[in-house]
């Protein structure tokens, strides 16, 4: 049955038939916008389109709200409610391709799940191109070399995670728009320029033996880079020999082009009761907190682990990233000064180190490096594949390096930013 929400023309319903088309599931991605912890109770479509539910199919123009009620999405407009079952699929039928969704637009297609009984899971499926368009703005500086750069990783990370790691499978998507994925804005995102690089380099994977590499990356590895079997001992993510300690010069470069030199060297200070609240709230209690000791440091200069002594007993962070937010700092290369209330932390880079530094690779795209030259000197040994991956592969070399990683004094962390 088809509902109509306020005055529609029947060739409306006749575009419906084509908007749900079987998609090239190679050429598309689905990002979860809302799910988890984060799904909603309700959200607002807005556009000309078609909401294809388990139960029903509405078409709409205008504004739609859609709210999870006793294990059912309920579609509403103009006062009127109409139940479509525990799923709808929503898609653009006029001549926008795309639809707003609260505040936010997006190509392709929303696909609205019931959770529990009250709340919405909210996931995205577009073109892996029209997604690239929506992640490269957020993630790189506006420099065309270095927005291919970005382009050709964020496309590389998406399909990894998608076809090999199967990161979010379980939860019914392929890849999260957070940064805990890659920050994914949609059409609101998309720029003139970053459009550009990712037309440039549509397709194009980094691969190893065949394979697309997990293409990681931070913001400023401050001068060197870290391998992966250090950064995430024991994970999935590992024995990747294209993800190796590498030198980053450029990263001490960038800070006047980016206004952010603290990224490459800082200085943080965290007193004994700040660490003692971060160990609580892990459900670690030491008491007053006495002393820290480097436990364990990797070969390019990162705790690894750091030992917490305290009044009432010492416990060890045991990974880099335990030892960064216990900190509250933005790495773990760094040293520790004792104060009399607390430590000074010193530290160089941004981010956990691995693969390649975006405050580097934007410094040398400015020196006059392309962007095949930039990837080549980040992950050694791989590819660089047209077709997503089913071209003729081209393998990547370094380039040469010749400045030396400068040495500035150590500015303070930003409130915040650790």
């Amino acid at each position: 049955m088809v509902f109509r929400l306020g005055a529609l023309a029947a060739a409306v319903v006749a575009l419906a038939a084509t908007a749900f088309s079987d998609p090239d599931e190679a050429r598309t991605v689905r990002v979860g916008l809302h799910y988890g912890p984060a799904a909603v109770p309700a959200v607002r479509v807005s556009g000309e389109g078609v909401a294809r539910g388990e139960t029903n199919t509405v078409t709409f123009f205008g504004d739609a709200t859609a709210t999870a009620r006793r294990g059912e999405i309920i579609l509403r407009r103009d006062g009127e409610e109409i139940p479509v079952g525990r799923w709808a699929d929503f898609a653009p039928t006029g001549r926008e391709p795309w639809l707003e969704l609260d505040d936010a637009t997006y190509r392709g297609t929303l696909r609205l799940d019931v959770v529990g009984e009250e709340r919405l899971r909210v996931v995205n499926t577009v073109d892996i191109e029209d997604y690239v368009r929506g992640v490269v703005p957020n993630e790189m500086f506006s420099d065309l070399e270095a927005c291919k750069v970005q382009a050709v990783i964020s496309r590389t990370y998406l399909v990894y995670v998608r076809d090999i790691e199967h990161k979010h499978k379980a939860e019914g998507f392929d890849i999260c728009a957070t940064g805990n994925c890659q920050v994914y804005r949609g059409v609101d995102s998309e720029q003139p320029l970053s459009d550009q690089a990712t037309e440039a380099t549509k397709g194009q994977l980094l691969t190893h033996q065949g394979k697309p590499i997990f293409s990681a990356y931070h913001s400023n590895a401050g001068g060197v880079t870290q391998p992966v079997d250090e950064a995430w001992p024991g994970s999935i993510r590992r024995n990747f020999p294209y993800l190796c300690q590498v030198d980053s010069p450029y990263d001490g470069e960038a800070g006047s082009a980016t206004g952010l030199g603290w990224c490459y060297r800082w200085q943080h200070d965290v007193t004994a009761a700040e660490i003692a609240q971060r160990l609580k709230a892990r459900g670690k209690d030491v008491g007053d907190v006495q002393d820290l000791v480097s436990a364990s440091v990797t070969s390019t200069g990162r705790v690894r682990e750091l030992e917490v002594v305290g009044a009432a007993g010492r416990v060890r962070l045991i990974t880099p990233t335990e030892v960064r937010e216990v900190l509250g700092t933005p790495s773990d290369r760094l040293t520790i000064e004792k104060l009399p209330t607390g430590f000074r932390v010193t530290g160089w880079g941004n981010g956990h180190g691995v693969g390649l530094s975006q405050h580097g690779a934007f410094a040398m795209s400015k020196a006059g490096y392309s962007y095949d030259q930039i990837l080549g000197h980040f992950y050694r040994g791989v590819d660089l594949t047209d077709d997503y991956g089913r071209g003729e592969p081209r393998p990547l070399s370094p380039p040469e390096v010749k400045i030396t990683a400068a040495q500035p004094p150590p500015a303070p962390v930003p409130a915040g930013a650790g």
